[in-house]
């Protein structure tokens, strides 16, 4: 049976919130935007460089000071303690310096610490998840090596095992295939909709538009800290893409009906 605390974040809307204000010191970064995100979907956060997208997704993971109202379920963000989110929410940033020669396995294994003591032992079901986490982001042959040794595409895989270790029923995700090749990206893109399949839901902020149209079911845009289009990935269309960007776009079709948009 689910607690309380979980069957609240699986209900229609995930997210809502209303008047939120986000940034870091005097500088607001998200000025005064309203919506929901729905549960059991990808949403992808788009839009130009500095126009809002980490610190949204920072704002929805409790990790910046806001001010209107954002409620996770029926609980507003700020109040949630983080031993309940570390529980429910796996952040992933868009980039962690790991310098200390921590092996792959020591920094998987950091997923399990919102379910044990810090000093406690790792058990045989910490283990498994771990294991079965590195598998899942296949980087299973990399447990023994330092991540000092690891290439930024092998880092970007670890650090996702890490929050699958985490076992979240949300993932918020900033670039997660930023370092990737394009096959490694479209295999964690299908990792993450068969996720999505078993009840999870995922929110990513996405550089790459295409990649978002192809693996996402919802979108919001924001462009210098406002939203400026949000809702299904099938609404997106050259006018939202032109404001958003400030430039013309051309839509390709392929024979099997998939889109794509490249700048003109």
């Amino acid at each position: 049976m689910l607690d309380t605390y979980e069957q609240e974040t699986q209900c229609m809307s995930l997210y809502t919130f209303s008047g939120l204000c986000a940034g870091y010191g005097t500088k607001t970064i998200i000025d005064n935007i309203s919506g929901n995100i729905e549960s059991g979907r990808i949403t992808a956060l788009i839009g130009p460089n500095g126009g809002g997208k980490s610190t949204l997704l920072r704002a929805l993971g409790g990790l910046v000071d806001y001010s209107g109202s954002l409620e996770l379920g029926t609980r507003e963000v700020k109040n949630i303690s983080r031993r309940d989110f570390g529980r429910t929410v796996g952040f992933l940033p868009q980039t962690i310096n790991v310098k200390t020669a921590f092996s792959v396995y020591e920094i998987i294994s950091l997923g399990r610490l919102p379910f044990r003591g810090i000093l406690e032992p790792m058990n045989n079901y910490d283990d498994k998840i771990v294991l079965e986490s590195a598998d899942l982001a296949e980087v299973g042959d990399l447990l023994f090596r330092t991540a000092t040794e690891l290439s930024g595409g092998e880092r970007q895989r670890v650090l996702l095992a890490m929050i699958l270790a985490q076992q979240p029923k949300l993932f918020l995700l900033d670039e997660p295939t930023s370092a990737l090749d394009p096959n490694h990206a479209r295999c964690i893109f299908s990792l993450l909709r068969r996720l999505v399949s078993e009840g999870r839901s995922v929110v990513a902020a996405a550089h790459d538009l295409n990649s978002a149209i192809s693996f996402c079911d919802d979108f919001i845009a924001l462009k210098a800290g406002e939203v400026i289009a949000s809702g299904p990935v099938s609404m997106l269309d050259g006018k939202i893409l032109h404001e958003l960007y400030g430039t013309k776009f051309q839509c390709y079709r392929s024979k099997e009906g998939n889109t794509a948009w490249h700048p003109e």
